[in-house]
């Protein structure tokens, strides 16, 4: 049985052309609720700068990123505020990108925390449902990879994780920044060596504080060295050799790889890594 209610009266909606989103197509809003750190200690120039540039897209949806704009398999023109939301998507996610890596989220001691859908949508000040449709455009075109990291738990069973997102560096490309990318990259590996090369000061005494935090230090590495968090692959110190001693060497050593083969990924890193450390422990 219908049960209409007679006390509810009807609200007249004006339509600008955005399905009743807020969306106007002649004034699209970019602008993040939360806006981006920029200047000094702010986020890196080559990550700014793509926020900007990408708002090209909103006009020249063809010309500047094709796979994005037949995202939805249609030979129309992607919609105005589809538009809009994959920009205002775009720009959340390169807020929270790991330059190194290009993954989004936060690096932390237990491994590289993804950002839920429900903190990104919050960051772009549009609605959640918007936020997913872009997400699944951004993924159709190619611009975005997304993994789902699992927890084992106490009782045997998983638990899923926060979804970690990944940038193309294509995208960086598309709009004029690679070589600025590349440069940005290298820049954060030198950082990533002078950093590890702290480690050895002579005299200094290593306490079990010292311990904590290269271990530390040393799970940023691996979340910097792969998009999808694997199993430790690490090589242990030989027989008769210090396994803590061992552990710096490599870190020094995988650090120096980096910067000269930062194409690499963490397997054949640290396997050139431990290759070069046993001939100096043999020679």
């Amino acid at each position: 049985m219908l049960i209409v209610d007679s006390e509810r009266r009807y609200i007249p909606r004006v339509n600008t052309g955005g399905n009743y989103c807020g969306h106007s197509p002649d004034t699209p809003r970019f602008t993040l609720a939360k806006p981006a750190p920029i200047g000094k200690g702010g986020l890196p120039r080559t990550i700014t700068l793509l926020m900007e540039r990408i708002t090209q897209y909103y006009d020249s949806p063809t010309l500047k990123l094709p796979s994005l704009n037949l995202a939805n398999g249609s030979e129309r023109q992607q919609r105005s505020e589809r538009r809009e939301a994959c920009i205002c998507m775009l720009a959340a996610l390169l807020k929270h990108t790991d330059l190194t890596s290009l993954r989004v989220g936060i690096p932390s001691a237990e491994g590289f925390i993804g950002l839920t859908m429900d903190v990104l949508a919050a960051q772009t000040g549009i609605t959640l449902r918007r936020c997913e449709r872009a997400v699944k455009d951004l993924k159709a075109a190619g611009i975005l990879t997304v993994s789902q990291p699992r927890q084992l738990k106490e009782d045997g069973t998983w638990k899923g994780l926060a979804a970690v997102r990944a940038i193309s560096k294509h995208l960086f490309g598309a709009f004029g920044l690679k070589q600025m990318l590349e440069i940005e990259r290298k820049k954060a590996s030198k950082r990533l060596k002078q950093q590890a090369k702290q480690w050895r000061e002579e005299g200094k005494p290593v306490t079990q504080t010292d311990k904590e935090r290269f271990s530390i230090f040393m799970g940023a590495i691996n979340n910097k060295l792969d998009k999808k968090p694997k199993k430790d692959a690490r090589p242990q110190a030989p027989p008769g050799v210090d396994n803590f001693e061992y552990q710096r060497a490599l870190l020094l050593k995988t650090a120096e790889l980096i910067e000269q083969h930062p194409e690499w990924n963490r397997e054949r890193l640290y396997r050139e890594a431990a290759k070069q450390l046993q001939g100096r422990l043999q020679a």
